[in-house]
């Protein structure tokens, strides 16, 4: 069954303004609702990586993810937990002090990145996030094909902790995103899960001539395709919708 990862941002500036939490009772208020609704996990996000960002200094990240972890391991120690960063220093203390499970790093990470997957024995989310020259689907295998060599020989278990992310949305135009998603099913090869991030993003809004807040449908469509093409987790803003895509998904693949 595929699994669903619903995204939590405790900042104030995240592209989609459905995602953001400010307060505890409201952060709580919403992981229980994705839990109650068919989350499997939780990812949590101090510094929007939206284009045009402003970035938050890495103080300002770990503040607000400190407040926003303690909060939800203290009501759901047991959930599934994902941290939303690209700095190592902050991956690590979240791995460490709140035993967040899962490092989700939108940049691909680094030497530093991948000694803290590698001590921390963290899951590990390799996005692929280089700005297109040519050759979508070729430049992706080869980006994954060197950055897993280079994990392994930092001591990674990549076979056990790494999940593969095509970056929707990172470094690629509208095109080249349909693009990877029609080919997504090429990244299968590496034998590693893939976790596919289309919720409301803009090659769907874009396309469309719509905005985020009326993407929800144009997502469903998009995770949908992204599980036929071989998606094992996909991260969603909207966990209901997202559960019912999953479980008609399934009932398909049983029934065929």
């Amino acid at each position: 069954m595929v699994k669903i990862m619903g995204i939590i941002n405790v900042t104030p500036d995240s592209f989609w303004s459905g995602s953001r939490v400010q307060d505890e009772t409201t952060l709580l208020e919403r992981v229980r609702f994705m839990i109650s609704h068919g989350a499997d996990a939780i990812d949590v996000g101090g510094c929007s990586t939206r284009p045009n960002a402003v970035q938050a200094s890495a103080e300002e990240e770990m503040e607000r993810l400190e407040w926003g972890l303690e909060a939800i391991r203290a009501e759901f120690p047991d959930i599934l937990l994902s941290v939303d960063t690209y700095r190592p220093q902050i991956a690590e203390r979240c791995v460490r002090e709140w035993k967040v499970d899962i490092i989700n790093d939108v940049y691909g990470g680094n030497d530093d990145m991948y000694k803290v997957v590698a001590d921390t024995g963290a899951q590990y989310v390799l996005m692929w996030s280089e700005t297109i020259k040519e050759d979508p689907v070729g430049e992706m295998m080869s980006f994954f094909k060197e950055r897993l060599q280079i994990m392994e020989k930092a001591g990674v278990d990549v076979k056990r902790k790494v999940i593969l992310d095509p970056g929707y949305g990172f470094g690629k135009t509208v095109e080249q995103n349909y693009t990877v998603l029609a080919h997504q099913s090429e990244l299968c090869k590496f034998g590693l899960p893939v976790l596919s991030a289309l919720s409301r993003k803009s090659m769907a809004w874009k396309l469309l001539k719509i905005t985020p807040e009326q993407a929800l449908p144009a997502t469903i469509a998009m995770n949908t395709v992204a599980i036929e093409q071989g998606a094992d987790w996909i991260r969603v803003h909207d966990v209901e919708e997202a559960a019912h895509t999953v479980r008609i998904m399934q009932a398909l693949k049983d029934n065929r």
